[in-house]
């Protein structure tokens, strides 16, 4: 299993704390690097990503899949109590569609990262965030609660002035 980052452990900090099912549904999961971490903590998890990965392999608390988040039919879990959805949307021309479709799989938070500007620039990227439009995340997820905070991920990002969005949906409450 490879070493968690500091984007992961934002994530993971995110999460709802209390009495809640500890189902998650990882959109956009890559090589399953956080869902991985989160299934031997004894989390249900379901990793969603559009290519398939050699890494790949289920177990009795994780389960891959191939599917997108414009085809909902593709997402094996609907009402997962956390949804993730992380360094995703920068690459998506529909985003917002993809943030509806996101909202709809959330039973109880959901979490989201995305990168400064052109931080951690990648060509594929068709979507940039900054200080004045990423609040366009709490337009779109009315009537829920959202905070938004930064995270720099390596103490070099500093100096670049780089650092990731998290964006977190609070929709339920979670039993104390």
């Amino acid at each position: 299993m490879k070493p968690l980052d500091v984007r992961d452990a934002a994530i993971i900090k995110a999460f709802p704390v209390g009495d809640y099912p500890k189902t998650v549904l990882d959109v956009g999961c890559g090589e399953g690097r956080l869902i991985y971490h989160l299934a031997s903590l004894g989390f249900r998890v379901y990793g969603v990503d559009t290519r398939k990965y050699e890494t790949w392999k289920n177990s009795e608390y994780l389960t891959f899949h191939r599917g997108s988040i414009f085809d909902l039919s593709s997402i094996p879990v609907g009402g997962a109590s956390v949804v993730i959805c992380g360094q995703v949307l920068e690459h998506l021309k529909g985003w917002r569609t993809a943030l509806v479709h996101l909202l709809s799989l959330a039973r109880l938070r959901l979490i989201i990262t995305v990168p400064f500007k052109r931080s951690f620039y990648s060509p594929e990227h068709c979507n940039f965030w900054d200080d004045e439009n990423v609040n366009d995340f709490v337009k779109f997820c009315k009537p829920y609660s959202v905070s938004i905070s930064k995270t720099i991920t390596k103490p070099e990002d500093v100096e670049l002035g780089w650092f990731d969005y998290v964006i977190v949906v609070n929709k339920g409450e979670v039993k104390k």
